[in-house]
């Protein structure tokens, strides 16, 4: 009966530090729209666990939406950094970044640096985030000539789902 019960306590606090939910992004421009997405341990001191979408970035295009539960985004390639000593390259489908490994479980959705995109042709850039994440400080809304980029975060039913929308 101890066994269960520290199986289920492991559980509950694994779950409560989970990756933060889907990270849902909307564009709503008629632009399209690439961005770079950071999920980071906002309880870590220092700058250094954090896991950034190092290739490809994401691209949504005009109109369209997209939601990811975990870093296993088909094709991806993410730079985990878990130490002062720099990022090492993992696949999104890596274990430890699926949902329940232990980088995944231990990260939230933190930043996006974005940019817009019409026919292939770059413009306006920028940075939105979570204001409370310190190592890379954003706003949680920035305005473009294109477009504007926010960011923001709704709970409900115990899953944190954290919103990218250009407007």
């Amino acid at each position: 009966m101890k066994k269960v019960l520290t199986i289920i306590g492991l559980l509950s606090i694994s779950c409560a530090f989970a990756q933060g939910g889907p990270l849902v992004i909307n564009n709503y421009t008629g632009y399209d729209f690439h961005t770079r997405v950071t999920a980071a341990n906002l309880t870590t001191p220092g700058c250094y666990f954090y896991v950034t979408l190092d290739n490809p970035e994401l691209v949504i295009p005009s109109g369209s939406s997209v939601s990811y539960n975990s870093y296993n985004i088909p094709g991806t390639l993410w730079k985990v950094s878990t130490s002062p000593s720099g990022g090492t390259p993992r696949l999104g489908s890596h274990p430890s970044l699926a949902l329940g490994g232990v980088i995944s479980v231990n990260t939230q959705w933190v930043v996006s640096e974005f940019q817009f995109y019409q026919a292939g042709t770059p413009s306006s850039s920028g940075a939105v985030g979570d204001p409370s994440y310190s190592c890379n400080p954003v706003p949680g809304v920035y305005f473009t000539p294109q477009a504007s980029v926010e960011w923001f975060t709704v709970s409900s039913g115990g899953t944190t789902y954290t919103y990218l929308q250009a407007l």
